[in-house]
């Protein structure tokens, strides 16, 4: 049932119900431009969070932007009475017409704030999928109650929170990215790409060889002044299972977290990287990787259709898997942040340990002003 508008006395509610549980913990996630207050009510949730968010998560902060609720939902088929008789088919005629209608016993309850989003609900109770979203626009906190925390079953959502995280982070000079940064003596590289276009592989690579390392998937990037800088979330990173057994040297140290039940993609953390982490990091130039069948890679500067194809890539990329594909402002954002850069594409080999050496090699040549690209 979708209903417009959200009544406070719903979130008195989801208050009143989680006020009979008992916090885990307390803890704050340092996203680069906000701080998040995480309040876990559930045990199970702790090693889920400290697995993914190793480095960005602290025991304590001076300030905080955001507050984040937590909890393991065992009665999703009970959790609407236990927010509001209104989410009863006994209290509303609408919702009893609509299980009967449906012939089903379990029922999905989706709030719509156009203020807010005339797409995304604002309240959503989905015991299909299980999971419980809602978000409280006085305090700035988010809810957050999920069935299965099975680490299998969960890291088939993607990475933990992340549209939580889109939301906080996101304003008029910030916003979540699905791209992947590294960079060498502090010249960061944004690839810009879809998934399947080895941004990923190079990436996780190139740091294991030395270079400083954001992401390989989603970041923070902020605009101040004239400058793009770009912080880390995750400590997780996430590979095929043949670039998995590729790199089994190189992973050396790395902890396996689980795999995503479909068995296509290894997440993996790799705390043991943290020295090469980089927080407010600059970018310098944009790069579009392109999987060739050459046998050696190469650097070309990006015509202006390739430069369209990356910024394409990398908006389209970003908004789909953030859920923001109906957000103008979003799209207008980032091709502000990155139009005004100069483009490369990468055009990689078979060989993934040449393309690191010749990217190594490219860096240095930026960094003693000697580019020699056609």
């Amino acid at each position: 049932m979708i209903i417009k508008n959200l009544s406070d006395k719903y979130i008195e509610g989801v208050n009143m119900y989680l006020d009979t549980k008992n916090v885990s913990c307390t803890k704050y996630i340092d996203l680069g431009c906000k701080i998040v207050r995480l309040i876990c009510l559930s045990d199970k949730f702790i090693p889920l969070i400290e697995k993914q968010l190793t480095y960005s998560l602290k025991n304590e902060a001076v300030k905080y932007d955001a507050t984040l609720i937590v909890w393991e939902e065992d009665d999703f088929e009970g959790l609407p009475a236990k927010i509001s008789p209104d989410f009863t088919p006994r209290e509303n005629l609408r919702l009893r017409i609509e299980l009967l209608a449906s012939k089903q016993k379990q029922y999905q309850i989706s709030i719509i704030d156009e203020e807010y989003s005339k797409h995304n609900p604002i309240f959503d109770i989905d015991p299909f999928r299980g999971f419980f979203n809602a978000y409280d626009k006085n305090t700035n906190t988010y809810y957050y109650g999920v069935r299965n925390l099975e680490p299998e079953e969960f890291i088939k959502e993607g990475h933990i929170f992340v549209q939580m995280f889109n939301k906080i982070v996101k304003t008029e000079t910030s916003n979540l990215v699905h791209g992947a940064v590294v960079g060498m003596d502090n010249q960061g590289i944004l690839f810009c790409a879809r998934g399947q276009r080895g941004k990923s592989t190079l990436a996780v690579l190139a740091m294991m060889k030395g270079f400083e390392y954001v992401s390989d998937d989603y970041l923070v990037l902020e605009k101040d002044e004239d400058k793009l800088y770009s912080h880390p979330i995750y400590s997780i990173i996430t590979l095929s299972p043949r670039m998995y057994n590729e790199l089994y040297n190189e992973l050396e140290g790395t902890r396996f977290v689980s795999n995503n039940a479909r068995k296509d993609k290894y997440v993996i953390n790799i705390s043991n990287y943290h020295k090469q982490f980089k927080k407010h990091y600059p970018i310098n130039i944009c790069m579009f990787p392109e999987i060739t069948n050459n046998p050696e890679p190469s650097i070309t500067r990006c015509t202006n259709q390739e430069k369209g194809r990356a910024i394409t890539h990398l908006i389209h990329s970003t908004i789909i898997q953030t859920q923001d594909r109906h957000d103008i402002k979003t799209v207008k954002k980032l091709m502000s942040f990155v139009k005004d850069f100069e483009f490369y594409k990468i055009n990689l080999c078979p060989n993934i340990y040449k393309n690191v050496e010749y990217l190594k090699d490219f860096m240095k040549e930026i960094e003693h002003d000697k580019l020699c690209i056609k």
